[in-house]
């Protein structure tokens, strides 16, 4: 086996593009790949917390637009691959594929982008008769597919706890009307994320708001 089929291979078990190069971004996927356990049967641990919150990392995409955004509200995603991958990914300047934040099924998030920083998460889509959602929507997005399994209770809380400032920050009505889906604003070509997710995440969100 030659070293570039060695660093291919080493690149598709933790997630990242398999060209055989060895850069930055296996390195990111190597490093993230061995934070969460991969390879492991062991039970992943629960996210740290600190006062209270999930763990949340803060890492930079290089996919996003120069122009910048006033948030009016957020469309959910799923991923698709793990969560690893997902970062590694994101960070990829190839993928041309962003989130402002993906939340593992421990409820530990990484964010890619700033509120006002226009990701790359929507792509053709329209919302309220709006088109082009990059430019006026947050991209949340939770990890592999969702249509294949529930989420669990804490990417739920994870996403709420996330969510629910920026409802006081950017004046997003209450009444939930600007969360939508990539399923609702690209209907008939994409799928994500199933009902079942975004039933959840709504129904969690109307339990904060109606405390």
């Amino acid at each position: 086996m030659t070293v570039k089929d060695l660093t291919k291979k080493i690149q598709r078990s933790v997630g990242a593009t398999a060209d055989g190069i060895y850069g930055k971004n296996t390195a990111h996927a190597i490093i993230d790949a061995l934070e969460n356990g991969a390879g492991s049967n062991e039970k992943k641990p629960a996210a740290k917390k600190v006062d209270g919150k999930f763990e949340e990392r803060v890492r930079p995409t290089p996919n996003k637009s120069s122009s910048k955004i006033t948030p009016e509200g957020v469309v959910l995603h799923h991923s698709y691959g793990s969560y690893a991958g997902g970062v590694s990914w994101i960070l990829n300047d190839t993928s041309n594929v962003s989130y402002h934040v993906l939340i593992d099924t421990d409820g530990s998030r990484t964010i890619f982008a700033d509120d006002n920083e226009r990701a790359w998460h929507a792509g053709k889509s329209s919302f309220n008769g709006r088109g082009g959602c990059n430019g006026f929507m947050l991209g949340v997005a939770f990890t592999n597919d969702t249509n294949s399994r529930e989420l669990t209770d804490e990417e739920v809380a994870s996403a709420v706890e996330y969510m629910v400032p920026r409802f006081e920050k950017w004046g997003w009505p209450e009444d939930l009307s600007t969360i939508t889906t990539h399923r609702e604003v690209s209907p008939g070509r994409k799928t994500d994320p199933d009902i079942r997710a975004e039933t959840k995440v709504l129904d969690a969100l109307k339990a904060h708001f109606n405390k």
